[in-house]
């Protein structure tokens, strides 16, 4: 969570200085990586990064792949294959070891459901929630819908499902998700179209009571 307020911050700072943003998340992985599902960066029109998705392998050319999201303001699914020992770019002496699916998603500062906006009510409230992020696996070239929908542990639904005819499954697999506490990886498939869902349950903060006023409270205090 605290990553996720960190990108907040960064947003709303990029935001009122009139920067662009774009989010890198790791929506899939197959085999190892630095980082799961659910890691995102926050990256600004000037290059500036918040957060990270790896131990430092794919930062580069993500922030290029960034780029030209802002650009042409349309999500985009980029594969990392980092088991190909060739590439030199991303390869496995850094020990990433994995098939990693990023999503990039351009943030509309207009628009009240941005993933931003979502992320945001997400950690508004010490209360559990699912987030739910729709991808092509299957044609990368296809529309991304992207991150659009968050239910919270009180019932509150933000964002909407665009897939109509898959509304009362999505529902089913949100509230599973939100009873056994974990993500999951769901596929719909209908005659129209094949998408999968990154259905990411997001526990709370962690609570801290700190009782006392000694000086080993202080430092605690301050960064709390």
């Amino acid at each position: 969570m605290n990553e996720i307020r960190e990108i907040i911050k960064a947003y709303d700072a990029a935001t009122l200085a009139g920067k662009k943003s774009a989010l890198a998340a790791v929506v899939h992985v197959n085999g190892s990586s630095y980082r799961r599902p659910g890691a995102r960066m926050m990256v600004t029109d000037d290059g500036e990064l918040t957060g990270a998705i790896s131990g430092g392998c794919l930062e580069g050319d993500a922030l290029r792949k960034a780029m030209m999201v802002l650009s042409q303001q349309k999500s985009k699914l980029v594969t990392y294959d980092t088991n190909d020992e060739d590439d030199a770019t991303i390869g496995i002496q850094l020990g990433c070891a994995g098939v990693i699916q990023v999503l990039f998603e351009p943030i509309d500062s207009d628009n009240p459901g941005n993933p931003i906006q979502l992320l945001r009510k997400a950690v508004s409230f010490r209360q559990r929630s699912v987030l739910v992020t729709f991808f092509s696996l299957e044609d990368k070239r296809n529309v991304q819908t992207g991150t659009c929908l968050l239910m919270e542990e009180n019932g509150n639904i933000s964002g909407a499902i665009p897939y109509p005819e898959l509304q009362d499954s999505i529902v089913a697999d949100i509230h599973d998700a939100m009873q056994q506490k974990l993500s999951s990886f769901k596929n719909y498939v209908s005659e129209n179209f094949s998408v999968t869902a990154f259905i990411e349950y997001l526990q709370p903060a962690i609570s801290l009571v700190i009782v006392g006023a000694g000086n080993d409270a202080i430092p605690l205090r301050v960064s709390a």
